[in-house]
């Protein structure tokens, strides 16, 4: 039996330093073994909480990032000393001694003796006896202060990365002036004509947003990271993102700005954005949440129209076919839209806090069509 006990311990301390692998070295969205079901988890707790809570769920689910890495941490120790502690077990009374009178041999004694073995560099009233165990001392404590360190720069690590995240966030939210508007922001950067310096503005963009999803690949555990002020949404930086490139192939001059239109700045802006929602979408959304969305195509020609009155507000010059350029736009945001919406389900967001000038988008409207000027 006593081999069994310690078969078993060997597997919770292998479990534990296979998941810290590929949580904190191995750079790949979600291929821990027990964080990412450990993520999803605590998330739905949270959700969970928040709906049953009698005030906004919005006060109590930017505690759930914090709460998750200090859950994922606490479940490593436990099974790093648990499982030292079945491995150790048999050998209380025999192999592994008190200083001083009599050796307790239940098993609260062996988790006292691993949790000591890996938090410190000594031994304590309970010594090793024999070889093996000794060396399984050394190797506990090796792990333990390897696990330590590993934890810290992986705190550090993530914590750095939703600086970047916020950092960008907080660009696009005075860059619309608060509206989360792409036409707000289009209008901005070609403003009486001139697109002069928008490449370099827009590459700038798609470097943020390339620096998004390799935050996805390395450090899954920021999607958890939810605050309260819709402007550090994830959804929402990727909406205006992915609104401004659809904007720029659709209601620009092709023909007046084809330097911007066909730069590598915004064919690297919109390949990014599409990349960042798929893998978004196959690695971080549950399976329900990949089902196809009510697309609200009418709303969207709604949406060009408005977009394009304030480009020529601010004497940009448009597409000459609004007709074929609001049937690009919407065949542009078909590819993005139903993954924003369902990232912002999931993530708890109501549309209007993701994109305020798209509020009611789910509501039918009446059909306005422009002319041609």
């Amino acid at each position: 039996m006593s081999w069994l006990l310690q078969v078993m311990g060997a597997g919770l301390v292998l479990l534990a330093l296979i998941d810290i692998y590929f949580t904190v070295l191995y750079p790949r969205s979600h291929a821990g073994v027990l964080s990412a079901p450990i993520s999803r988890g605590v998330w739905q707790l949270f959700r969970l909480a928040s709906l049953m809570a009698p005030f906004n769920q919005a006060r109590l689910l930017p505690y759930n990032g914090p709460t998750l890495l200090v859950a994922t941490v606490v479940v490593w120790v436990l099974l790093l000393i648990n499982g030292f502690a079945l491995i150790a077990w048999p050998g209380l009374g025999s192999d592994i001694r008190a200083s001083q009178g009599p050796t307790p041999e239940d098993f609260a004694t062996a988790v006292y003796y691993s949790g000591y073995a890996l938090t410190t560099l000594g031994t304590g009233d309970i010594v090793p006896k024999t070889g093996f165990y000794r060396l399984l001392m050394i190797l506990e404590t090796v792990i333990g202060l390897s696990s330590l360190t590993l934890t810290l720069t992986y705190f550090q690590s993530v914590y750095s990365a939703l600086i970047r995240r916020n950092t960008f966030a907080l660009s696009l939210q005075h860059r619309t002036l608060g509206t989360a508007d792409a036409a707000e922001l289009l209008a901005r950067l070609g403003a009486n004509d001139d697109f002069a310096g928008a490449r370099q503005d827009i590459a700038n963009m798609a470097q943020d947003l390339l620096n998004l999803l390799e935050s996805d690949h390395t450090y899954p555990i920021l999607h958890y990271f939810r605050f309260q002020e819709s402007y550090y949404a994830l959804p929402r930086m990727i909406f205006i993102a992915m609104d401004t490139v659809s904007l720029i192939k659709s209601a620009l001059n092709t023909e007046r700005y084809a330097l911007l239109v066909g730069s590598a700045a915004v064919a690297e802006l919109w390949g990014g954005g599409l990349q960042l929602l798929v893998e978004l979408s196959e690695s971080f959304l549950p399976k329900k949440y990949r089902a196809s969305k009510r697309q609200p195509e009418q709303a969207w020609q709604e949406r060009y129209y408005a977009a394009v009155e304030r480009l020529r507000a601010r004497g940009i010059e448009t597409a000459p076919d609004l007709e074929a350029g609001a049937a690009l736009y919407i065949s542009l945001r078909r590819r993005w839209g139903p993954y924003i919406v369902r990232l912002a389900e999931y993530m708890a967001y109501d549309w209007s806090e993701v994109a305020p000038i798209e509020q009611n988008w789910f509501e039918e409207r009446p059909l306005r069509v422009k002319k041609k000027r």
